[in-house]
């Protein structure tokens, strides 16, 4: 009889720890759901969703160097959310690098041709934010000459701060180097290893010394053996610069201070012909 006892004892014991293990696991549980407002879920390509900790993906919480990493893998032309960037987060986003062997593979025999005699030790590959026709920001890159590339971070970052619309900025590569094809989709871009269109002559584009900015609506036109002719053919509702359009760039616009502030000058000031889109910098030997 005590060994049934003691028996029954030992199980009232034993239900009333487990019931309080279970007090305790939920307070856990509750803990839990707590921690869960802190968690986000991304869904992958293949419908998977994947928990990430908010902190690790949470822009407010990363210093410059962990943004650059975090954007760096992102394509240009990426839209991304600025919501909670600071200034300092943001103007991280705007910097140069070295050409890496990547960019190098991206741009040979396309921009960076055979024959081309500049080293890729002069030549600086930049990202930075630029506002698109849609209002929203987006990733940008070019190539430019080493000697202008602080210049041209503090170009664009003066233009996106003021939300100065461009539409693309993706290395001309993306175009197959075709110049007119990237003028066509109104893609601004420096950097190109080539002969002024119709000429002899080799372009400033060559050296990464010069940048067009929304050719598309400020195309380059001249006349040639008395006839008119537009680069790109599809921006000849363009020409008429007495037209109000935002995305044209006039003399004493903040587009045309931003770059002859430093030193550059303006194909739109070209006595012979105009090319609207175009500012280069000569650089002393």
């Amino acid at each position: 009889m005590r060994g049934r006892c003691h028996k029954l004892f030992c199980i009232l014991l034993l239900c009333l720890f487990m019931g309080s293990c279970d007090k305790y696991t939920g307070q856990d549980e509750l803990k839990v759901q707590d921690n869960n407002r802190n968690i986000i879920k991304e869904i992958n390509q293949k419908g998977d969703v994947n928990v990430v900790e908010k902190k690790d993906i949470q822009e407010e919480h990363l210093d410059g160097k962990e943004l650059n990493k975090k954007y760096r893998d992102y394509p240009a032309g990426t839209e991304i959310d600025i919501a909670e960037l600071n200034q300092e987060s943001l103007k991280s986003l705007f910097y140069m690098e070295e050409l890496n062997q990547e960019i190098i593979n991206r741009i040979n025999g396309k921009s960076y041709k055979e024959n081309c005699d500049i080293p890729y030790s002069d030549l600086r590959y930049i990202r930075v934010l630029h506002i698109g026709f849609d209002g929203l920001t987006h990733i940008g890159e070019m190539i430019v000459n080493k000697a202008i590339a602080q210049d041209v971070i503090d170009i664009f970052w003066e233009l996106y701060s003021i939300s100065y619309p461009i539409e693309k900025m993706l290395l001309i590569d993306d175009y197959n180097a075709d110049d007119l094809e990237s003028m066509k989709d109104n893609n601004s871009s420096a950097f190109n290893f080539r002969f002024i269109e119709g000429t002899s002559k080799r372009s400033v584009h060559s050296d990464g010394l010069a940048i067009d900015i929304n050719p598309l609506y400020n195309p380059y036109v001249r006349t040639r053996e008395g006839k008119l002719e537009i680069l790109p053919e599809n921006a000849e509702e363009y020409v008429d610069r007495s037209i109000d359009n935002i995305y044209y760039i006039r003399k004493d616009d903040p587009c045309y201070e931003a770059f002859i502030k430093r030193g550059f000058t303006w194909g739109g000031e070209w006595k012979n012909s105009k090319d609207y889109q175009h500012f280069e910098k000569k650089i002393g030997d």
